[in-house]
């Protein structure tokens, strides 16, 4: 047996057992009475599931087999004791009362008060998607409880809607199971604890998936949960994993469906990204939940150095400054590109082999600019022209098969929508940013001379455009300058003219427009940060996509 007999006792009596209310991988929480309160008690007892086994005749909690994973158990369970008493001294309203902590059965566990009402999981399954002026205000009851843990240092990491209990008696919000929960020191903001990694499929951020979970204080790790559970309630819908959703976006359309405010799917759509990505604190969250701002202007991160997202077989650079933009729930980022002077063209680094018109090497000198961090992507060009003219169909996939003439359309379109003036790079400005800006390395790609790390190219790409933002980042923190897609620039096409130019902006007409960068269809070559291409402003190719610039 896993759980504990009905009518068993602990705590020499103190304690019955009346059922099994649920039981997690690392838990089984059950209702007891308590005779000393005259009430009933919820107790949370340090299970593993697949691990552990109870002995019949003791209630013993032993490991499986005997000898396998006793040390990591029993460390386990000194931790979760130390951090159940630093819930112990817990007193909010919105948070569980724990009454008390002891070890017995050779496991470990906590006494909570018990919650009469239901939970906010089993509210969704039994009346559907929630009202979305009934679920924030759920929400923001959460909210007040993780803002006061968080100022103690306290990750929840197990925010979910079957953990929030709605009372009978006053209607508040109550959060409850604090199994995973950890403390960090408060200077050095490291894990002090070593409980085991809880995944809750669907709320889980990426990084709550590595091995040893969450080991600095990160409260935007709960603040992705808490947007992860206002979907599930204004939907219906269990969101899809982290890792899915960095890949393919997450699908704003269920929360469409529902006429959710814009505002309230920008700011969870904000909140759902990548860790250093992501609104940072649930005070930014709350905010955001309120406002009706379509553009965030963000500085994160004031340093260049690099991160790494835990999860994924990948490392991004921290773009210096960014503006994030929402339309449609779909929301796309714009990276700041400090004017400087650059040489371009077939620079010592492109090769030997370099076609002629990358020649001659000349001196251009730009002024600051903004540019996509990716590629435009079909969800992104399906919520401005309502069509998607892809080959290889996918919403965080590159948008292809548009012509130059056709993403003068989109642009014209999301112009208005966003009331900014949107436009596609020059020629100098896509190449000085492919180069990392002024703070290039000199890679001979866009972020590294490896091109398998920073591309999708004919050797690697199966035959198709992969979602944006999967490879390495460049020095700026821009995605897939080298391969995937060809990408159009405003210029026509023309042989390079020495001297120092400044602001380039091309001849003044032709009949081909400039596309650089390569694609997956590319040879490695093809993918050089120098390569130049050009192709009529009415072709459309599957391998020719497009980046905005501001």
């Amino acid at each position: 047996m896993d759980a504990l007999r009905v009518n068993s006792t602990l705590q020499g009596g103190k304690y019955r057992i009346i059922e099994r209310l649920g039981q997690g991988n690392f838990g089984i929480t059950y209702l007891a009475e308590d005779p000393s309160l005259e009430g009933k008690v919820a107790i949370k007892e340090l299970f593993f599931k697949g691990d552990c086994c109870r002995d019949d005749s003791t209630c013993n909690v032993m490991t499986i087999p005997a000898w396998c994973n006793r040390e990591i158990v029993e460390r386990s369970k000194q931790k979760f004791i130390k951090e159940a008493r630093t819930i112990f001294s817990l007193n909010h309203p919105n948070i569980v009362r724990i009454l008390d902590v002891f070890e017995e059965n050779g496991t470990a566990y906590y006494v909570m008060e018990y919650i009469e009402g239901e939970s906010l999981g089993d509210m969704v399954k039994r009346r559907g998607a929630i009202p979305e002026a009934e679920a924030l205000g759920y929400v923001k009851d959460v909210a007040s409880a993780l803002e006061y843990i968080h100022s103690k240092n306290i990750n929840h990491l197990d925010i979910k809607p079957g953990n929030l209990m709605k009372g009978n008696e006053d209607g508040r919000i109550i959060v409850i199971d604090f199994g995973v929960a950890k403390q960090y020191d408060a200077v050095t903001s490291e894990g002090t604890t070593t409980t085991p990694v809880g995944i809750s499929h669907g709320y889980s951020p990426v990084e709550q998936y590595s091995k040893n979970g969450v080991q600095t204080f990160s409260p935007q790790s709960d603040v992705y949960a808490l947007a992860a559970t206002l979907f599930k309630l204004l939907t219906g819908n269990t969101p899809p994993e982290a890792i899915e959703i960095l890949s393919e976006g997450l699908p704003v359309d269920e929360l469409q469906e529902k006429h959710i405010s814009r505002h309230v799917i920008s700011a969870i759509a904000m909140a759902m990204k990548g860790r250093h990505e992501r609104t940072q604190s649930v005070a930014e969250f709350i905010s955001n939940l309120s406002g009706d701002a379509t553009v965030v202007i963000t500085d994160p991160h004031p340093d260049d150095s690099d991160s790494t997202e835990v999860g994924l077989e990948r490392k991004e650079i921290k773009a210096k400054s960014a503006k994030t933009f929402m339309v449609g729930g779909v929301s796309f980022d714009m990276v700041w590109v400090e004017g400087g002077t650059f040489h371009m063209g077939a620079t010592s680094e492109q090769s030997e082999n370099a076609w002629d018109d990358e020649n001659p090497v000349h001196s251009v000198t730009l002024s600051g600019y903004y540019i996509g961090k990716t590629e435009v992507t079909q969800a992104l060009w399906k919520t401005v022209m309502g069509s998607n003219p892809s080959s290889f169909k996918g919403d965080n996939l590159p948008v292809e098969c548009v012509s130059w003439d056709d993403c003068q359309e989109f642009i014209r379109k999301l112009s208005a929508l966003t009331g900014q003036n949107f436009r596609l790079p020059t020629e100098a400005e896509w190449e000085f940013a492919c180069r990392g800006g002024n703070n290039s390395r000199g890679y001979k790609y866009s972020g590294s001379n490896d091109i398998d790390s920073v591309a999708w190219y004919k050797d690697n790409s199966g035959g198709n455009t992969h979602p944006v933002a999967t490879k390495l980042s460049n020095e700026l923190g821009i995605c897939d300058m080298s391969g995937n897609v060809w990408e159009w620039c405003s210029d026509w096409y023309d042989k390079y003219s020495s001297g120092l130019l400044v602001n380039p902006k091309g001849p003044y007409d032709g009949t081909t427009h400039v596309d650089r960068g390569g694609s997956w269809i590319s040879d490695a070559g093809h993918c050089r940060s120098s390569i130049r291409n050009y192709c009529s402003p009415v072709a459309r190719y599957c391998y020719l996509g497009l980046r905005l610039s501001l």
